[in-house]
């Protein structure tokens, strides 16, 4: 009896140093965009800070599951566009200012084997995509649709490239440059606008772009009980 209450207590603990010992968290700073109908294709246009959190699952040296909480602002205005369609502000808001709350789930590939956290200056470049959700919290100018006191979830598909290395032995650093493919015509409080139809238009994107630290707090493959025996 007192070692089968002794490994029902060891158990949870055990799966715990399982799931941490290849686990990093960090933070994110940068900035980020909106493209969309207001701006269609102007990469970095009016980029306004965001923040974020961000934790990663190592499977092995060349994957690994990551899951984001960012936030950023965004805002957009037609008189930063001069062509005709842009100047056709009587069915449009003159421009909106608007703030994000994103999360995702994505899975990275290394392009190099990579052990975070294993070796000084060991590196790799990476792709990432999954699946996200966002809530759109701010106002548009010129239209009656409030979202501060509607915001509006939608979900978003999420994929980007970035570079992260090792700093020392529990500090890694990396940079990268994201995309999110929103669900939702209204980022930008515009929808289903009358001279454009396409599918890549009416659906708006924002971007984040910026660097990120992660830290490893626990090294369980050298010290978890589980795993020293």
């Amino acid at each position: 009896m007192k070692k089968l209450i002794f490994l029902t207590l060891l158990l949870p603990f055990s799966i715990i140093c399982f799931s941490q010992r290849d686990a990093n968290v960090g933070i994110f700073a940068g900035t980020a965009y909106y493209m969309g109908d207001i701006n269609p294709n102007r990469h970095f246009y009016r980029p306004r800070p965001s923040l974020g959190l961000l934790y990663r699952y190592n499977f092995n040296n060349h994957y690994s599951l990551r899951a984001n909480a960012y936030y950023a602002y965004l805002s957009g205005s037609d008189i930063d566009f001069a062509s005709e369609y842009h100047a056709d502000r009587h069915t449009r808001p003159v421009d909106f200012n608007t703030s994000v709350l994103d999360g995702t789930v994505q899975f990275e590939f290394n392009f190099l084997p990579y052990v975070p956290n294993n070796k000084k200056w060991e590196y790799t470049t990476y792709v990432s995509g999954g699946i996200g959700y966002s809530m759109i919290l701010g106002s548009g100018v010129g239209t009656s649709y409030d979202a501060v006191r509607n915001p509006v979830p939608h979900f978003t598909f999420p994929f980007g490239v970035g570079f992260k290395l090792n700093l020392t032995r529990t500090i890694s650093a990396g940079a990268e440059w994201s995309f999110r493919k929103s669900f939702s015509d209204r980022v930008d409080f515009l929808t289903n606008p009358s001279r454009q139809t396409s599918f890549t238009h009416n659906n708006d994107w924002y971007s984040f772009a910026g660097i990120f630290i992660t830290y490893k707090f626990f090294n369980f493959a050298v010290d978890c009980p589980a795993y020293a025996q």
